[in-house]
């Protein structure tokens, strides 16, 4: 499978080449999750279908020769939702007033024109049949929720969320957990909405 995706891509960006598109054409080559089961994803921990980085942590490439320096890498944190916002941004379009984009543009920070940007990320996931996880990342801090288990990793000294700061940090899992409740709070009430 990777070797006709790799391929597959190699065509697309001869295409562009030969047509005279690839200087101006945005390619965003990513994925949607982690391995499954049979994945081997170290030094992250765990894989598709939970909230560990093994399962949510993935690649991103994106190809703009004339907005974005190549074998350039970033250390902006990303998700999904923020691939809808850079190509709004990157086709002029603008959203309607009533709309509320979850995501931000990478071009600008990817491109250099302007520094990362600290975040704070939620998810949630039902693991597995009655037991939820849920996750919040705010700058290199997450707190997993895993059942009725706090953690708390410092992701950018244990990746692979290996040594759990919680009984350390009471101070960081009081904060994370109550901006996770009220993210939570906030997209149920958005649900309810929509479902009228």
């Amino acid at each position: 499978m990777l070797e006709r995706a790799d391929r597959g891509v190699g065509d697309i960006l001869k295409t562009l080449a030969a047509r005279g598109l690839a200087s101006n054409t945005l390619v965003i080559f990513t994925n949607d999750n982690g391995g499954e089961w049979l994945s081997r994803n170290a030094p992250l921990f765990h894989r598709k279908d939970t909230l560990w980085e093994g399962g949510i942590r993935v690649p991103a490439i994106l190809r703009w020769p004339a907005r974005i320096p190549a074998g350039k890498t970033s250390s902006q944190v990303g998700m999904t939702m923020d691939l809808t916002a850079s190509i709004l941004a990157a086709t002029g379009t603008r959203v309607s007033g009533d709309a509320r984009l979850e995501g931000i543009d990478l071009l600008p920070s990817l491109g250099g024109s302007a520094p990362t940007v600290e975040r704070t990320l939620f998810w949630r996931n039902a693991a597995s049949p009655g037991r939820q996880q849920r996750a919040v990342r705010r700058g290199n801090w997450k707190l997993l929720i895993d059942g009725d288990d706090l953690l708390l990793f410092e992701l950018s000294k244990d990746i692979g969320e290996r040594n759990d700061l919680a009984m350390t940090r009471p101070d960081l899992v009081a904060d994370l957990r109550r901006r996770i409740l009220e993210w939570e709070k906030d997209v149920d009430a958005e649900g309810k909405k929509s479902d009228r």
